[in-house]
Formats: structure tokens, C-alpha cells, sequence
């Protein structure tokens, strides 16, 4: 039975009587009522030094792990968890708080603190119907639902731990589970945060501190914990605090999201607020040395990114550029590299990169905006409106971070026109003379004509680029082959022509090869052998129709392989919004 006689007043003296009387020290504070403002807050009663602490309870008052099993007896000792389990600490203090609410009652040592949590949540797994669809579109759609799985198969675990005879079951309902896991999501502290005598168990994860948690929120408040394994657990804080002024707290790094889903508000203009994307490529056939390559330079962590709309995180693009790989790049980069190595990996890679994140924020924008006919036009409860202004904002950090990837790549492909109209060439950092079949260094003018910001792009050739060699544009008329066909004869075109503009960039490609041809009978067995059916059916059958344009000695399977493997590795497709010069770029980067 639910003991909670007494109005909310009479409710919070209580519990400043029953703190006072177990050795908590407040005295330069006071808990207020603050009904209209949805809960409680603390106050300065007089002004608060800097470092000075303003409140402290005895180790006493603080659940533990411990207190929870010695208070709440169960069918017998934990068993190992695995990282799926719920944490027992966890676990443990649902099961504890719902045992003195409901079943001790009056009598329980902790009533006056029972008495004075909410009964009542406003996180979105309370919301209602209507308020739930304001979350339609956004990240948090179905982490609500995932959430509310998660504790219904803890609140399950919970049956088979404790017996009935401790809890009955009309008690231990996952109504009542949800209730005690809500309030450990917006008043329990982290284990890590304590120290000595409080850390009784290695399973315990939280811990619950009556009078410290009272405190609101406010990001990056200087808060400084005092812990004394002999007395207790104090707050302080780095700024002084004057009389009449709240004293808050810092709840952690939280962006809105997670203040919504654990507390039910969102702060206004929330420097910590992200949108979370989690990258996942796990079906790439590549994906397992993608992941030892990630692993070499400390980035196999950072599948789950972050995205604020003032940047992007440090480490986001990096493992894009590694997510984009070709198994050529891979192949050439090997395992034993560099951090810096992933700063400037190529143009065609740059881009790819890119455009791959572009299309993972489109598609969440195209979600979210669909999703509107399905909103109510009016937030008409507090929950909705908190809603509405974490939708508000997901839309405006997609929308900020996708205007500013635009940019960005009108900005690579402007920077990659200037290097080629100022003869600038480059290759990527992988390609160089310290690998013998890559023996082709860069020429002094690409060093000296191209800031280091721009000596990792290099020559584009786009559609344009094949209709500017006229003899070239009428005899691919004639003629029935798909895009990276056309390509590599171009190339091959471009190679014997020394009047061609991307002659010399070209010429310093003989020395690459493509894995298939360093690996002939090996994965790209299959591959070679097409390339070489294909130059089987064009030769000599072009060079009679067009002997001007495709002269035998320039056209060898040999030379037609090389080709096929520079489009295979560096060939990029651009969207349109990448433009060059006025015109669509689309086709292949030399890089």
C-alpha cells in the first residue's frame, strides 16, 4: 500500500526534519515549493563563498548497493551478467524503491524521502498518444520504444530475483518498476562519483543522495564534490552564490535528448545538443579490415557520432574517409599508419566521404519533414511542448550541418579546378616513391604552386572534359560502351597525347597498379579476366574503324588493364550540386 498521507508542504518538513535529525547540514540553504515551476528547488539563504560548501549528508543517508540487498532479500545471490543484462545495482534499487513505497510504508527508515519523490513523470515514456507524435521523424521515436523494452525485460529479472513474499506481484507491476526507474534516471548519481566505504559492490552502478538531488539543472554549473569516507558526501561550488539566487547543479555533458528522456525538459539554447547518428557498415565485405585499419589509429570507438550545429565532431570525417575506402586504398595503405594519414586521404575519397554523410542527414531530414502531416499543429501540454522543442531543434541541426556540407563541397571541387588550371597535380598520400610499383613522386611545381590545403586534390574529367577532343567525342558516338569504358579509353587517349590537359597528370600515374593486376590469380581473378574480354571485343575492331583516334600501339590489352584499374580505383560521381566552372562534375578524379 502506498503510504503518502499529507499534503506536498507538510511532506517536504518532514523530510527537512528527518535529514536535520540524521546529521545532514543545510543550514545556508532552503528546499522551496516551487509548484508552478513544476517540482522543488534549492535557494540561498544567505551568500554562498566560493568553495564553500553548502550542504552535506552523513554516508548514512546515501543507498547504496548495499543498502538496497540488505533491505530487500532476494532468491539467492547475482549471477554473472552479461554486457546485455541490466545492471543488478540497477536493477536493485527499482526493486528497493518500490519495496518501501508499497510494501514497507510507514514503516521504512526512508518514508520521508519516498514521500517526497514525484509521483508523476513528464519523460516521453509517460507521454500520451498525442504527445508522442511530436517525436515522429526524430531520433527519439523509437528510442522510446527501445527504452521501454529494455525495462521490461529488467522489470522481468526482477520477478524471478525477488521472492513474492517480499514483494507480492499485484506490487511489483512494471508500472511500478517504471515509476522507480524514473526516478533513478533523474536523481541518481554515478558510483564513479563516490569513493571508500559507498563502493560496497563491484555490480552497483548508481547510488541515490536525498537532498543532494534536489538541485535543477543548469549546464556546465562549476560544481565540486567533497567526499569523506568517515562523514559523507558535500556540494560546493567554484562561484559564489548569492542570497535569493537558485542553487543548481550540473546533471553531466547532456544534449536535449537526453535531458527529455531522463528528466522531461529540454534547456533552451543548449550548447550540448546533438544529434546522434551511429555508423554502421557491418554488411561491408570490406568491413573487417576497415575495422583493424580504425583499430590502428584509435578510431574502431567511434561508431557513434555526435553532430552539434557548430561542427562537426573531430572524429567524424576521419572514420568516414576509412567507411568510403576502395580495397585499393586499403591495399596500398596496409594497417601500420598514421592518424594524420586520415586527414587527407584523396579527393576521390574526400568526396565520397562526404557525400556519404550527406546522404545519412538527407535522409533523416526527409524523415522528419514527411513526418509533419502526422503532427499536431498545437503543443498544447507542457510534454508536447518539450516535445516540439526537441523536434524544433533536431530539424535545425540537420539542416545547418547540411548547409554546411554543401558548402563544403563547393568549396573542394572550386579548390580542385584552381589546381588544375594552375598545372598543379597530386596524388594521394598512399601513392608515392617509397613504394616501388608507385615510384612516381610529385613534381616540384605541384609542391610549390599548391598550398598544403590543396596538395591532396587533383584533376577532374567530366562529361565536358570527353566532348573537348573532337575526334575522341565522334568516334565514342559511333561506338557502345558503358560510362568506365568510355573512361578508360579516354585515358588511354589523354596518355598518348602530349597537347592533351591531363596528359602529364596521367603520365604520372604509369607507375600505379591496380591490385588486380599485382594479385592476378588471386580475388581479382574474375575481374581481370573481364577487363581483358572487354578490350578483346573493342580491339582491334575500334583501331580498323578509327585508327586516327585508337592507334594500335597506344590501345594493348596491357595498357587497357592499367586504365581500367586507375577508373576503377579513382573514379568518383559527383552530384549536381558540385559544380565546376559553372558546369555539373561528374565522372573521374586523377588524384
Amino acid at each position: 500500500m502506498d503510504h503518502t498521507g499529507g499534503t506536498k508542504g507538510e511532506k517536504l518538513l518532514a523530510f527537512v526534519e528527518w535529514l536535520k535529525i540524521n546529521g545532514a547540514d543545510f543550514s545556508k540553504i532552503e528546499i522551496r515549493d516551487t509548484a508552478s515551476e513544476g517540482g522543488n528547488g534549492v535557494y540561498a539563504l544567505e551568500r554562498i563563498e566560493s568553495n564553500e560548501r553548502y550542504s552535506f549528508i552523513p554516508h548514512s543517508l546515501v543507498v547504496t548497493g548495499k543498502v538496497c540487498h540488505d533491505t530487500v532479500r532476494t532468491n539467492g545471490p547475482q549471477q554473472p551478467v552479461t554486457e546485455s543484462d541490466p545492471k543488478p545495482g540497477r536493477l536493485m534499487l527499482c526493486v528497493f524503491l518500490i519495496h518501501e513505497r508499497f510494501v514497507a510504508g510507514d514503516a521504512s527508515f526512508w518514508k520521508p524521502y519516498i514521500d517526497i519523490l514525484p509521483r508523476e513523470f513528464h519523460t516521453p515514456l509517460h507521454f500520451n498518444d498525442e504527445e508522442l507524435m511530436f517525436l515522429r521523424g526524430t531520433p527519439a521515436e523509437f528510442a522510446v520504444e527501445e527504452r521501454r523494452q529494455g525495462y521490461r525485460e529488467e522489470h522481468e529479472k526482477a520477478l524471478a530475483l525477488v521472492p513474492e513474499s517480499v514483494i507480492p506481484r499485484d506490487v511489483l507491476t512494471f508500472e511500478n518498476y517504471l515509476w522507480a526507474m524514473a526516478v533513478l534516471s533523474s536523481r541518481s548519481f554515478s558510483k564513479d562519483l563516490m569513493a571508500g566505504s559507498l563502493c560496497h559492490l563491484t555490480s552497483e552502478s548508481e547510488v541515490l543522495l536525498p537532498l543532494l538531488d534536489m538541485s535543477n539543472h543548469y549546464p556546465r554549473t562549476p560544481v565540486t564534490w567533497t567526499i569523506d569516507d568517515d562523514g559523507g558526501v558535500g556540494f560546493s561550488n567554484k562561484a559564489a552564490i548569492e542570497v535569493g539566487q537558485e542553487v543548481v547543479n550540473d546533471y553531466g555533458e547532456k544534449s536535449n535528448e537526453e535531458l527529455m528522456m531522463g528528466y522531461g525538459f529540454c534547456v533552451e539554447g543548449n550548447p550540448l545538443s546533438c544529434f546522434h547518428i551511429k555508423l554502421n557498415y557491418s554488411q561491408d565485405p570490406l568491413f573487417q579490415a576497415k575495422e583493424r585499419l580504425l583499430a590502428a589509429v584509435g578510431l574502431d570507438k567511434s561508431h557513434d557520432q555526435y553532430i552539434r550545429a557548430c561542427g562537426l565532431p573531430r572524429d567524424l570525417l576521419p572514420v568516414l574517409r576509412v567507411m568510403v575506402m576502395t580495397d585499393v586504398d586499403l591495399q596500398f595503405i596496409g594497417e601500420d599508419v598514421d592518424r594524420d594519414l586520415l586527414d587527407h586521404v584523396g579527393l576521390r575519397n574526400e568526396l565520397r566521404a562526404r557525400f556519404l554523410l550527406m546522404y545519412l542527414l538527407e535522409k533523416k531530414l526527409s524523415v522528419l519533414e514527411s513526418s509533419v502531416a502526422t503532427v499536431p499543429t498545437n503543443a498544447t501540454t507542457p510534454n508536447a511542448r518539450v516535445a516540439l522543442a526537441y523536434r524544433t531543434e533536431v530539424g535545425d541541426i540537420l539542416r545547418s550541418t547540411i548547409a554546411h556540407l554543401q558548402s563544403a563541397e563547393l568549396d573542394v571541387m572550386a579548390r580542385a579546378s584552381r589546381l588544375f588550371e594552375s598545372g598543379g597535380h597530386e596524388l594521394p598520400r598512399y601513392i608515392c616513391a617509397e613504394k616501388p610499383q608507385l615510384a612516381v613522386a610529385p613534381s616540384k611545381r605541384a609542391r610549390t604552386d599548391t598550398t598544403p590545403s590543396e596538395q591532396f586534390l587533383g584533376v577532374l574529367i567530366t562529361s565536358e572534359s570527353l566532348a573537348s577532343d573532337q575526334a575522341f567525342h565522334e568516334a565514342s558516338e559511333q561506338i557502345d560502351v558503358n560510362e568506365d569504358v568510355l573512361l578508360t579509353l579516354f585515358l588511354l587517349r589523354a596518355r598518348m597525347l602530349p597537347s592533351s590537359p591531363w596528359h602529364a597528370a596521367i603520365r604520372r600515374l604509369e607507375g600505379f597498379k591496380h591490385p588486380m593486376l599485382l594479385f592476378e590469380q588471386d580475388v581479382y581473378g574474375e575481374m581481370l579476366e573481364e577487363m581483358a574480354e572487354i578490350h578483346e571485343s573493342l580491339f582491334p575492331l575500334l583501331t580498323e574503324h578509327f585508327g586516327d583516334v585508337f592507334p594500335p600501339e597506344h590501345f594493348t590489352v596491357d595498357r587497357f588493364l592499367w586504365a581500367s584499374g586507375i577508373v576503377e580505383a579513382f573514379r568518383v560521381v559527383v552530384p549536381p550540386r558540385c559544380t565546376s566552372g559553372g558546369s555539373e562534375v561528374e565522372g573521374i578524379c586523377l588524384i
